[in-house]
């Protein structure tokens, strides 16, 4: 440290006197410049790529956020239009298909599922072709579209009876009383901090 304030006391001397510099005090302004320059660089490159981490994890927890409050939302209407027929269709830890009508008025009834696969979070949807109710004209389900990804979880979807216990054999969709989602994803740049989101809603008592 002392060498340093040496050779800068060295070069403000010679840059307020009439002498030049030799060769050796410039190659140490030389190194001392290089490695203020290095150091100026390991700062900024920190900075940007901790800010590219920040933008990197916001975006990805609003995408998750997002794709949560869809399925609370389309999961919160469940509803088959027939008292015969139970709108859950099937369950898995994965997947989960059931039917929910949309807010067009007279309403059509679609049949959405949604599954965690490959990381992605995703959800697929058909829509009936009628409104005159039971039985309902619905084709068969469109396309898996990818709803947000880098996900880790690998059985997001949780289920429980009225009475609050789980159900772990899920032959029998109408015994669902409440449905958890659980999704917890790392961005590539942070692997090593997950973040989790999870809802849990209720089927409507009307269903």
């Amino acid at each position: 440290m002392s060498a340093l304030v040496n050779t800068m006391r060295a070069i403000r001397g010679r840059l307020t006197g009439e002498d030049g510099f030799t060769l050796s005090e410039m190659l140490t302004a030389l190194v001392v410049l290089g490695a203020l320059f290095a150091l100026a660089s390991t700062v900024i490159a920190s900075a940007i790529r901790h800010s590219d981490e920040v933008e990197d994890q916001s975006v990805m927890q609003a995408e998750i956020r997002g794709a949560i409050d869809q399925f609370g939302s389309d999961l919160r209407q469940t509803y088959s239009g027939d008292e015969a027929t139970f709108p859950i269709e099937s369950i898995s830890p994965t997947e989960i298909t059931f039917l929910s009508p949309d807010r067009a008025v007279p309403f059509h009834l679609r049949r959405v599922s949604y599954r965690v696969s490959g990381g992605r979070f995703e959800r697929r949807i058909a829509t009936s072709t009628d409104t005159d109710g039971a039985p309902w004209n619905i084709p068969s389900l469109g396309s898996w579209l990818q709803q947000t990804d880098r996900i880790t979880t690998t059985t997001p979807f949780r289920y429980f009876d009225a009475n609050g216990n789980e159900i772990t054999v899920m032959t029998n969709p109408s015994l669902v009383d409440t449905i958890r989602v659980t999704l917890t994803a790392a961005t590539g740049s942070d692997p090593n901090r997950p973040f989790t989101y999870q809802t849990s809603v209720t089927v409507r008592a009307d269903a």
